[in-house]
């Protein structure tokens, strides 16, 4: 697969992965187009599922996993009394636990913390100062996937399913992006020596890693 096929494949499903959860709260809110919603649900879980598993090194069994993944969804969808919100769940859940997973491990003793790595693409080598802050914040990360997964729960057992798909469907960009912009005011206002760094430039830099840590194969 061509560079640029991969590259518009992969723009075009994080556009639906980006657009999907407002379709979703939509039908949850209003009780409308629920077989619609259904459909969304499964397939956003399908894809956060295939990029989830993209350290995978055999494509077939990443098949197998997103193929569980849809399965599982599409059941709970049709068989759970209150199908559509707890169905809902499962991408929600499946991004959280990814991401916690992945920070948590970089956490190990032995290894070097996610967002150190970012710093070092971007600053070169670092004090140790910039090492502590940048292992501090990989935990903050954890803690905010945590909180994310807790709230989830406690809201889809607890609250109405609208108030529930508000929280992981409209303000989950939100929070993200708060994270991700205050993270980074904090981080220029105490360790922002140079070389200075834009927004965008941790934005393309987050990327560039990542995609260096995906298998050729990925969407």
């Amino acid at each position: 697969m061509s560079g640029g096929a991969s590259r518009i494949r992969t723009g075009v499903a994080l556009l639906a992965l980006a657009m999907a959860p407002l379709g979703i709260h939509i039908a949850i809110a209003t009780r409308h187009g629920m077989v619609w919603a259904g459909t969304l649900v499964i397939a956003e879980a399908a894809l956060i599922a295939w990029f989830a598993l993209s350290f995978v090194p055999v494509p077939g069994l990443r098949w197998i996993g997103c193929a569980t993944v849809l399965a599982v969804t599409a059941a709970i969808w049709r068989f759970s009394p209150d199908g559509i919100a707890a169905a809902s769940a499962i991408p929600h859940a499946i991004a959280y636990l990814s991401l916690l997973a992945a920070f948590g491990a970089s956490l190990a003793p032995g290894r070097k913390a996610i967002v150190t790595v970012f710093a070092e693409k971007s600053r070169g080598e670092l004090s140790p100062a910039v090492i502590l802050y940048t292992r501090r914040v990989t935990w903050a990360w954890c803690v905010f996937c945590a909180c994310q997964l807790l709230g989830s729960s406690l809201l889809l057992v607890f609250a109405p399913a609208w108030v529930w798909s508000a929280f992981v469907n409209l303000c989950n960009p939100p929070l993200l992006a708060a994270m991700f912009c205050g993270e980074f005011a904090w981080r220029e206002w105490h360790h922002g020596s140079a070389p200075c760094e834009r927004l965008t430039d941790s934005v393309r830099m987050a990327a560039r890693v990542a995609r260096s840590a995906t298998p050729h194969d990925a969407i």
